[in-house]
């Protein structure tokens, strides 16, 4: 699967979720484990796009179709490009001056007011040149953000074949046709300048291929006015600008285009992988596909309520020298909590930890530390896992004062959010009596 394809797959994959959010977590969660314990063993972006192929039927081949088509689109216009430049000889030269304008200059500015809007300190014009074409709600509000880097790095990769369309024309054009160059002005330029114009051009190859950087001779000889019919004396100085000129292309605009396409595409592959892992919609199938939920989970909330006796819940003190942060979250809620919590104390020692991530190691990267009151953060939008209860299990072997806290998500209904509460409490009967329950809201939030 390419990063199209993917940037494709999580767009209609955020605005599915969100579709689904008045749905209970827990029916939505025996739903999606049911269907993951069906599929063959897969990669997450398979696994991700199978999911929502049940309920929307994904394309195949469309996103790959029209990338392909602007591919091809983008390099015949560099191919037509060149070809018109060469093609055009008046006096049976081709104008250096003309060439390196339309052909080097002109693509290398191009680059230039590209990379500049493309830039993190600089706003890009997104909903002028894309948002507004779109249907509403086609672009999910949470992933907006994503749309830019992969407007980007298609348009660079669009760019490097337009410059590489270019390049493959002017070899053919050297290899099957005599080109014969030159430099023409009705201004009285001078040699001396366009010798200092070609110096400064060839100044990167000049050390590395000195028969590509043009002498005074080359440039007072193929000097050529309006009237003088072509030199037949030294016709063979007419074609040694190809040197030149071909350093130029892959100098000025071939290279620049291949680094910042490698580049966007690299940014784009990381914000997919990032998107994938922290958005709380995404991560939250993610975590319903891959786990089940503990045996007490099966049972209604109405019943176990009246089984047991409640759960002594407290507040949150703000005095823990040490933090685990559980599961990977959304960088909006982490950020702000983790200030809240640590602040600029050194003294608490905050640790984050991947659900996936064995709870042995865990409880080895706690071995050498003090017994301080430890804090554990969770998802509390979420039910409790069997793997967390392990979790706690082994925590409560190293610390007298453990505090477990599930961190509610803002503007979740009331009556979710009670139910979630009792999940909890009752999850709290299967962990260790020195586990304590927190509740509170997230600091500074109304």
């Amino acid at each position: 699967m390419n990063i199209w394809e993917k940037s494709l797959l999580l767009m209609r994959l955020r605005r599915r979720l969100e579709s689904e959010r008045s749905i209970d977590w827990q029916t939505l969660h025996k739903r999606d484990r049911s269907w993951a314990l069906t599929q063959p063993r897969q990669s997450a972006w398979q696994l991700l796009q199978g999911w929502l192929g049940q309920w929307e039927g994904m394309p195949r081949g469309g996103i790959n179709l029209s990338v392909f088509g602007a591919s091809a689109m983008a390099l015949v216009i560099g191919f037509v490009l060149m070809s018109g430049l060469l093609a055009f000889q008046p006096f049976q030269r081709i104008n250096l001056l003309w060439f390196i304008a339309f052909a080097v200059v002109l693509p290398f500015a191009w680059w230039l007011l590209a990379l500049f809007f493309t830039s993190a300190q600089v706003p890009f014009p997104l909903r002028t040149l894309v948002m507004h074409r779109l249907l509403p709600g086609e672009v999910p509000a949470g992933l907006t953000a994503l749309l830019k880097p992969t407007l980007i790095a298609l348009g660079q990769q669009l760019s490097l074949l337009f410059s590489l369309g270019m390049l493959i024309a002017f070899l053919l054009y050297l290899l099957m046709t005599d080109l014969a160059f030159g430099w023409s002005s009705t201004l009285d330029l001078g040699s001396g300048l366009v010798h200092r114009i070609t110096s400064l051009l060839a100044w990167p190859w000049s050390t590395v291929w000195p028969a590509a950087v043009p002498t005074v001779e080359l440039i007072e000889q193929t000097h050529y006015f309006r009237a003088a019919p072509l030199a037949v004396e030294q016709p063979a100085l007419f074609g040694q600008w190809w040197r030149f000129l071909l350093m130029c292309l892959l100098v000025y605009v071939l290279l620049p285009r291949l680094v910042t396409t490698a580049l966007a595409r690299l940014r784009l592959s990381r914000m997919l992988v990032r998107v994938r892992d922290r958005d709380a919609l995404i991560s939250g199938l993610w975590q319903r596909l891959t786990t089940g939920l503990v045996d007490q989970e099966m049972e209604s909330v109405e019943q176990r309520e009246g089984d047991n006796p409640a759960t002594e819940m407290e507040s949150l003190t703000g005095h823990y020298g040490q933090i685990v942060c559980w599961g990977i979250w959304p960088e909006e809620l982490i950020n702000p909590l983790r200030a809240q919590l640590v602040g600029g104390g050194a003294g608490t020692r905050w640790i984050e930890v991947e659900s996936s991530t064995a709870p042995e190691s865990v409880q080895a990267s706690l071995a050498n530390l003090p017994d301080q009151p430890l804090l554990l953060l969770c998802k509390g939008w979420e039910p409790p896992t069997g793997e967390l209860a392990d979790l706690c299990q082994l925590l409560a072997q190293q610390r007298s004062r453990l505090f477990l806290w599930p961190v509610p998500l803002e503007g979740m209904a009331a009556a979710r959010q009670s139910q979630l509460i009792q999940s909890w409490k009752s999850f709290m009967r299967q962990i260790p009596d020195r586990v304590h329950l927190v509740s509170e809201n997230v600091p500074g939030r109304s």
